[in-house]
């Protein structure tokens, strides 16, 4: 089977990584990458497999859609989804799941590779932007399995947003501040996390960021070691890639209400809506290590069925293939 991958020029690979390490992980495929000047948006992903057309879309906006790439493909894959919101083509859409950054060695081969080929055009690619993509996490770097060991901590760290990164959503920042003072309050050495420092943060917020490792690969091993989890909204309602972090490394989720069409609904968590319903649920969980242990199994099963990149790829492009 070939595959055929085609990015804009303006394309996040971070964001995008995921995907593509999915695209490039299938054991049967001869998969390719190239840039491509009839796609004009940064978050798409356009595939070929052998005729049939595949779009991954993973922008945050639920009512955003590419309609040049929405004529072009049989199936578009679109990562938020609100069922609320109806869809311009119905019958093209499919759940895409869950994204998170990372990489593997062959789509960050096959990404530099992309981007040599059209640097004598004059192309080229914001180096911070490379940068950031290349020292993701490989995506098997994500994983830590439900018999390996963990502390009876409670995680959350976050980020807050300028105003023009948020526009109509800056309630955003305040549902994340009172949810971060409410847990630290009460959990105190119990709780592990805090605010990224950013400019915004630091100057509103100092005495809330956290002490903890804040970069992606470090944050990554350090966030491991607690076995529950808190999981807050993304951006304009989006799923947050922590959600699928929390299900690589088989948290126990303390979630608020997940309003977005995934593959499959995730059932085996706790929820709340509002810091004092968080704060409940937390402590009936430190308070019963069986649960926290059969639900670490129940998002482990989740993430190997719906979230681990060349499965959740697979299901993509098989249902392409099957719609051709």
């Amino acid at each position: 089977m070939r595959i055929r991958c085609y990015i804009g020029k303006s394309a996040q690979l971070n964001i995008c990584g995921f995907s593509l390490a999915g695209l490039f992980s299938q054991p049967d495929c001869k998969t390719s990458l190239q840039f491509a000047d009839w796609i004009d948006d940064s978050q798409c992903i356009a595939v070929d497999i052998d005729g049939a057309r595949l779009v991954i879309d993973v922008h945050d906006q639920c009512d955003q859609w590419n309609p040049a790439l929405l004529d072009w493909c049989h199936v578009y894959a679109k990562r938020n989804i609100d069922p609320a919101i109806p869809a311009p083509r119905q019958d093209k859409i499919v759940p895409f799941g869950l994204n998170v950054p990372s990489h593997s060695k062959r789509s960050a081969l096959a990404a530099l590779a992309a981007i040599a080929a059209i640097l004598p055009s004059g192309f080229r690619p914001k180096q911070r932007e490379l940068y950031v993509y290349l020292v993701t996490p490989h995506w098997k770097d994500l994983e830590h399995r439900p018999d390996q060991p963990v502390d009876q901590t409670i995680l959350y760290q976050t980020r807050l947003w300028e105003s023009d990164e948020a526009p109509n959503d800056e309630v955003i920042n305040d549902e994340r501040v009172a949810l971060l003072r409410a847990l630290r309050a009460e959990f105190k050495h119990r709780f592990a996390g805090g605010l990224v420092s950013t400019s915004y943060s630091r100057a509103h917020h100092p005495e809330l960021i956290t002490q903890m490792p804040t970069r992606q690969p470090q944050y990554i091993r350090w966030a491991k070691k607690p076995a529950i989890a808190v999981y807050s909204r993304g951006l304009f309602g989006s799923m947050a890639f922590k959600m699928a972090e929390y299900l690589a490394a088989s948290k126990c989720i303390v979630t608020d209400p997940i309003r977005y069409t995934l593959q499959a609904p995730i059932t085996h968590v706790a929820e709340y809506t509002s810091p004092e319903e968080c704060i409940v649920q937390c402590q009936n969980l430190l308070s019963n290590p069986e649960l926290v242990q059969h639900r670490r199994q129940e998002s482990w099963l989740y993430y190997n069925k719906y979230v681990r990149t060349p499965t959740a790829i697979r299901h993509l492009i098989d249902i392409a293939r099957q719609r051709a």
